[in-house]
């Protein structure tokens, strides 16, 4: 043991219980609280060298706990670190309200949360190699976190159900967020890729909404409630790891108004996909003819043709037959849905955009695609 004491504070049980063991290993003596309030109690009774937080926690805040160790004598100086987030706005509001730094995102995160506590502390750092070796997830750890997934994803559809009910109670949305975060960041530390990447889309649309109530609509819920869905579907074992990297991924985004346009290629690149645009029908068609593409979305109100017959057109073409296609619209009414079904279409969204949600809904049809879920 290097006699020094660190304060851990991460609400999901198997992130903290993670972290426990690996600060453990090094040699650290651990104090280790699910909630902000038993994590004030442990830092007044036990007086921490260090203070490790996850700054995405609401039972208070973050920020409030940090304005608490701040204010006791014993706390006032020490260091601490936040565990990396998606969400830089977390990291930001954390620093500001005293943090003594953020940790970036890495390969290891457990790694990186090491060294950057051994070097706030001046300890010996253990050298890069020996970190990335020790502090690997083992099986058992995966194991763990895989048998835990079904549950955590059904507490999602619980708070999702709760939201939907009341769009505008922030408790609900919170909640939600906070549990996707907690599933993310666990599959990030265990390393199943695709399943942090999609939880991070997933996350930044929760993010949104609890910054925006306004913005839980109709169609955001439902939005919401298919990636969830989801989640179900991309952890199963035939399924893990079988997505590709979405970086060889192409999206066509076929609207005729340039603004419309690049909100939907920002909202794709933003996971990670390569967006193609086409102004018109034609010009699509033509791109389509000599190039695979793993998502089109396609906007209803065009001058040369609806965006249901150039879906139609997109089924005869060789390649495309079973492409997932994405109706974007202003008029979501029940019409449009079964016209979007009757021309070839697989989902639909409605105007105005979040790019959160046109974010989750491109990754949700893109990983169905490399699944052949299409």
């Amino acid at each position: 043991m290097n006699s020094k004491r660190l304060l851990l504070i991460a609400e999901d049980r198997l992130l903290n219980h993670l972290y426990r063991a690996r600060f453990e290993a090094a040699g650290f003596h651990v104090d280790a609280a699910r909630s902000g309030s038993t994590g004030l109690k442990l830092a007044a009774e036990h007086q921490p060298d260090a203070v490790l937080l996850d700054p995405v926690t609401f039972s208070p805040e973050a920020t409030e706990i940090i304005h608490s160790l701040r204010a006791q004598p014993a706390t006032n100086a020490v260091p601490i670190l936040t565990l990396p987030t998606r969400r830089p706005q977390f990291a930001e509001a954390a620093q500001n309200a005293g943090a003594t730094s953020a940790l970036p995102r890495g390969a290891n995160p457990i790694a990186v949360a090491i060294d950057a506590v051994e070097a706030s502390l001046g300890l010996s750092q253990t050298s890069a190699r020996e970190r990335e070796i020790a502090f690997q997830p083992d099986d058992a750890w995966l194991k763990q976190g895989i048998q835990a997934a079904p549950e955590a994803i059904n507490m999602m559809r619980q708070t999702l159900h709760h939201a939907s009910r009341d769009p505008r109670d922030g408790r609900s949305l919170r909640e939600f967020l906070q549990r996707v975060h907690n599933f993310t960041e666990q599959m990030g530390l265990l390393g199943q890729a695709s399943l942090s990447h999609f939880g991070g889309a997933l996350e930044a649309l929760a993010h949104d909404l609890v910054k925006l109530p306004e913005q839980c609509n109709a169609s955001t819920i439902r939005t919401l409630g298919q990636a969830v869905d989801f989640l179900t579907v991309l952890i199963s074992e035939k399924n893990r790891g079988r997505t590709k990297d979405t970086a060889t991924s192409q999206v066509l985004v076929v609207d005729d108004e340039v603004g419309a346009r690049k909100i939907i290629m920002a909202a794709v690149q933003m996971v990670g996909l390569k967006a193609v645009a086409a102004d018109a029908p034609s010009t699509a068609l033509a791109a389509l003819g000599a190039e695979k593409f793993d998502l089109a979305f396609l906007d209803i109100g065009m001058p040369e043709m609806s965006g249901f017959d150039l879906c139609t057109k997109i089924r005869g073409l060789q390649y495309h037959e079973k492409t997932p296609i994405v109706f974007i619209t202003g008029m979501a009414t029940f019409q449009n849905r079964v016209q979007s079904n009757l021309s070839g279409g697989n989902d639909f969204i409605g105007k105005p955009f979040n790019v959160a949600e046109l974010a989750v809904k491109a990754l949700v049809w893109v990983f169905r695609g490399h699944l052949g879920l299409v």
